[in-house]
């Protein structure tokens, strides 16, 4: 399995085993009412080294990168909060510098949006899970001329995703130490070429203070005690190929997928998508084998997974086999994974960005508008 599986998997027991006792109260339905949340900023010089997983940049194993990174924290005090997730969690924004030891890839910033459920809680000490998404710049994309060999990335705005484990060390009631270590990729989707990705785990010590606390009103609240989700939507891409990187070609499909919620704050899923990818049947025109060769490019792909359920946003991850697919496997994998993020407009739609990894390689980078119906609450 890909290094991305074993972080999916990884990920995944750790979040489930966490959140799989959360009380699901009649919370959901509550009026509205206030929260009380604790802000602190924390920082951290970061180290990062490069795993090379694709032998297109294979020139860059062994590359460094020091940096720094920088959170704004929000911990919900609130007795609804732990009434609600049934652990301790903080979620907040983190900004991060990283300088790379090669100068073809140069220099980036990852602006993003991070959850960090508890597994371990005591006075003085906790250990927690991070999932971070959001988006990246990177100051040296590939150029034919000027930087003809970075095909780990083409396009100087990119999407960020980061998975790790942060140990907390409390000094007093308003100062913490802490360590973390964390594995991060930044990619394109294929959305342009070339685009192999970068992976580099990274690990800090830093410092914690606290800056405020604070009554808010609860605001909106668009969680829902139906546990049964049933969506249906459609998506589209338009993406394009490592070796015609100035060419764009779509994809488009449909998809429909069931969720079933065992917890305030987590869903399992099973789903169906079919789509299309014109790119491929360009792909096959011009390669020296398959080209006299007709193949049918429409693809079926059956889907299983997990959700990560907040107000508006519901985090997704999934394991995808396709039950059809006549491409040849040196362009697409029977397996593939799927990491999603989905923007609740209201109790029916949702907007949704969709990143479809054939293995260690992005594969599309897809946009989606989602209609959910709910079943009949427990």
């Amino acid at each position: 399995m890909s290094s991305k599986g074993v972080f999916f998997g990884l990920i995944l027991g750790l979040f489930s085993s966490a959140l799989l006792a959360q009380n699901t109260a009649a919370i959901l339905a509550e009026p509205k009412q206030t929260k009380e949340v604790s802000y602190t900023i924390s920082g951290t010089p970061i180290y990062a080294w490069v795993y090379a997983h694709d032998k297109a940049i294979k020139q860059y194993k062994g590359v460094t990168g020091i940096g720094f990174q920088i959170d704004l924290n929000r911990y919900r005090l609130d007795k609804k909060a732990m009434e609600f997730a049934g652990i301790r969690y903080n979620s907040g924004y983190s900004l991060q510098y990283l300088k790379f030891s090669n100068d073809d890839l140069g220099q980036v910033v990852n602006l993003s949006y991070f959850i960090e459920p508890f597994l371990i809680d005591k006075p003085s000490f906790s250990l927690r899970i991070r999932a971070a998404g959001g988006l990246n710049y990177g100051s040296n994309p590939w150029n034919a001329v000027s930087n003809p060999i970075n095909y780990a990335y083409s396009w100087p705005f990119n999407g960020y995703l980061g998975f790790g484990v942060h140990t907390h060390f409390r000094l007093n009631e308003q100062q913490a130490m802490f360590a973390n270590a964390t594995y991060g990729h930044f990619s394109n989707g294929n959305t342009r070429n070339p685009n192999f990705g970068l992976n580099y785990p990274f690990v800090g010590i830093g410092f914690e203070q606290k800056l405020m606390q604070k009554t808010r009103p609860l605001g909106k609240v668009l969680l829902y005690p139906e546990r049964w989700r049933f969506d249906i939507g459609i998506l589209a891409s338009n993406k394009s190929l490592p070796d015609y990187k100035h060419m764009r070609f779509w994809s488009y499909g449909l998809m429909a997928n069931v969720s079933y919620r065992t917890g305030n704050l987590h869903a399992w899923t099973i789903g169906i998508e079919a789509f299309k990818d014109e790119s491929m049947k360009f792909a096959l025109k011009h390669h020296n084998v398959y080209y006299v060769n007709t193949y049918d490019l429409r693809m079926l792909g059956l889907l299983a997974g997990h959700e990560f359920l907040f107000n508006r946003m519901i985090f997704s991850q999934q394991l995808g086999y396709y039950l059809h697919n006549e491409v040849p496997k040196e362009f697409i994998g029977n397996f593939y994974h799927r990491f999603g993020i989905n923007y609740k407009l209201n109790k029916h739609l949702m907007l949704g960005l969709n990143l479809n990894s054939n293995m260690q390689k992005a594969y599309i980078l897809d946009a989606r508008l989602v209609f959910s119906l709910f079943g009949r609450s427990r």
